[in-house]
């Protein structure tokens, strides 16, 4: 059975005027983790997921990660026209995270970001391809424990 386009499915989504979240349900992510150059480890997740949510200012969206290693986070992005192919930047990212980029085609969402240290050379790169959309539900409950 083929999946759902990724990039068309985020658009779709996010020019509609519903700010509810949608749940997207993924068959797999691959979460790989670099240090200085050097590969930590990899971590292969099935059915995993990320929650979708447009904002209430104008062209943005926010999207939490609930399947992270560490903790669940959220950060927002501009809205990306419709039908295009999109590079952004994760915007608002907590602390540790920083220098987030997301890229989202037909076939994938990456994210990647930095788990920032004081010293540099222990600053960790870390990033999530998530692919093929198992499951899309509307979502109505506060994601990761937060009520904004």
């Amino acid at each position: 059975m083929p999946t759902l386009p990724i990039s068309s499915t985020f658009t779709n989504f996010l020019h509609q005027n519903s700010h509810a979240p949608l749940h997207i349900t993924f068959a797999a992510l691959e979460i790989i983790n670099h240090q200085n150059g050097q590969s930590l480890n990899r971590v292969q997740r099935p059915q995993s997921r990320i929650f979708l949510q447009k904002m209430p200012q104008t062209g943005l969206a926010k999207m939490t990660v609930p399947d992270n290693l560490v903790f669940c986070f959220s950060f927002q992005f501009h809205i990306p026209n419709a039908g295009e192919f999109h590079h952004g930047e994760m915007l608002c990212l907590p602390r540790p995270l920083d220098c987030g980029r997301l890229f989202v085609d037909d076939e994938k969402l990456l994210l990647s970001f930095r788990i920032d240290a004081p010293d540099p050379t222990l600053r960790v790169e870390v990033t999530h391809v998530y692919q093929g959309i198992l499951r899309l539900e509307h979502f109505c409950t506060p994601l990761c424990g937060q009520t904004h």
